[in-house]
């Protein structure tokens, strides 16, 4: 049996590269991580999925193992970060869209 993966490193992959699939690659799902990488994170919702996954730690490895190292505050703060990231890029493009319409 392997060490587990890095909780932490896991999270942070999925948080900056998830769209191109590193976590995958990193935690031994090459496959999925090929697909990933080919189709975008799935269009960003196979991105988001596994994103939410891993953010409150029902994402395990390859080998079926619970990735080690599991920071319940770290990964609700960053799941709430990207929150108010989505919201805020809604909001940006709603007054953009707005102004645009305005002429």
């Amino acid at each position: 049996m392997q060490q587990p993966k890095s909780y932490t490193a896991t999270l942070l992959l999925s948080f900056f590269l998830g769209g191109l699939g590193i976590h995958r690659f990193y935690t031994g799902y090459i496959g999925i991580g090929i697909l990933q990488l080919l189709t975008g994170g799935g269009c960003g919702i196979w991105t988001l999925i596994d994103f939410v996954s891993i953010c409150f730690n029902n994402y395990k490895d390859a080998e079926d193992q619970d990735l080690g190292g599991y920071n319940e505050t770290l990964g609700k703060t960053f799941f709430f970060v990207w929150l108010a990231l989505l919201i805020l890029g809604i909001l940006g493009y709603a007054s953009i869209f707005s102004a645009a319409l305005k002429g």
